[in-house]
């Protein structure tokens, strides 16, 4: 129970980056700048209109303050510094805009990929959908926080069951239009 615990510690940052995209474009309509520039590779948007500068900046910010307020409990109370699977996850300060803009560049190449497949934004495909911010994430940070085989396992499996749960919840309150 503990290592589900210390996976969900540690995906909660990357997974609140990736729920705010959606949330930003309500709140900032007009801040739509494209990520690929408007960039075509063979005939196809390298990643497409809905991946734009507002998602990934809004969702590493908000990685940054939820990974900031993960460090003030840790602090604070000694269950919460229990729930770090390494002791650098509460001493890396940088670690959460990292988390989120890693978590937000797994799901920029699955749409990349998506768009060279001829795969329409917004058609689901499963199971990449759920789980490319877990493959980033995990990618992106290998290198400096060591995962044990259980560690990826366990977060996979989280992952995908925490971002089914998400998707389920936008569109119950009419932020995503897709309920998968």
């Amino acid at each position: 129970m503990s290592l589900l615990l210390q996976v969900i510690w540690f995906l909660v940052p990357a997974g609140v980056a990736n729920l705010v995209p959606p949330i930003a474009a309500r709140l900032l309509p007009r801040w739509i700048y494209p990520m690929d520039f408007n960039l075509t590779l063979r005939g196809q948007r390298v990643l497409g209109a809905h991946k734009t500068m507002r998602g990934l900046i809004c969702g590493t910010v908000s990685a940054f303050g939820v990974h900031q307020l993960q460090i003030l409990a840790a602090l604070k109370y000694d269950l919460f510094s229990s729930l770090a699977f390494s002791k650098q996850f509460h001493e890396l300060w940088w670690l959460g805009p990292w988390l989120g803009f890693t978590a937000l560049s797994g799901d920029a190449i699955k749409s990349f990929i998506k768009r060279q497949w001829h795969i329409s934004p917004g058609q689901p495909w499963l199971p990449w959908d759920k789980i490319d911010w877990i493959i980033g994430v995990l990618a992106g940070s290998w290198f400096f926080l060591h995962f044990s085989l259980t560690f990826i396992a366990v977060a996979m499996v989280t992952g995908l069951l925490l971002s089914t749960i998400g998707r389920i919840i936008g569109y119950w309150l009419k932020i995503n239009q897709e309920w998968l």
